[in-house]
């Protein structure tokens, strides 16, 4: 908890609420994660946050705490976009798929985390899966509203001719697959 600093109470509280909730978060992520290590059923777990938690109106804490949030900037723009995920195997999984399951995955958009979970597990996924896997190979963040992107390691809101054309191919099997197979009515 936040006692001392340079907060004013209000900000004080905003901070210690959200600190309060990450403390109940952790400790039932925890029984959570127990409950599947102990499991002889081979178990994945995939678990992200949301980015930029409410943190007073109009960002009034993270400017207090000096944070940027000016997503013009590339520091801006990790710090309002970013969140961290875990891909999380139990004894069972790792043995199964003859995967260790440790390190640091790559900075991605979240709409290829299915993508980094087959690709962890040694799948290739249907063919939408490996089509958005070529994406993700080459422009692995993709930021709508900003319209930036990161490709090559850099953030930049122009994307080479392949970058583009990936994207726009995206877009369309986004598309196509929403329209046609992702909400098929049940009889």
């Amino acid at each position: 908890y936040v006692l001392g600093g340079d907060y004013t109470d209000a900000e004080r509280n905003i901070l210690n609420n959200y600190f309060g909730s990450i403390y109940n978060t952790n400790q039932n992520l925890k029984a959570f994660f127990d409950y599947f290590r102990g499991e002889s059923e081979p178990v994945v777990i995939v678990v992200f946050g949301d980015h930029n938690p409410w943190l007073g109106d109009g960002n009034a804490v993270y400017e207090a705490m000096g944070l940027d949030l000016d997503f013009s900037t590339e520091e801006g723009f990790y710090n309002y976009y970013s969140t961290r995920y875990l891909i999380w195997a139990n004894d069972a999984s790792k043995e199964a798929l003859d995967r260790d399951f440790t390190g640091q995955g790559p900075t991605i958009s979240p709409n290829f985390l299915m993508n980094e979970v087959f690709r962890q597990c040694g799948w290739d996924g249907n063919a939408f899966m490996q089509a958005t896997q070529q994406v993700m190979d080459q422009v692995p963040v993709i930021n709508t509203p900003t319209g930036l992107y990161v490709e090559g390691g850099r953030l930049t809101a122009a994307l080479t001719p392949e970058g583009q054309a990936l994207v726009d191919d995206y877009h369309m099997l986004q598309y196509y697959w929403r329209r046609h197979f992702a909400y098929d009515s049940v009889s």
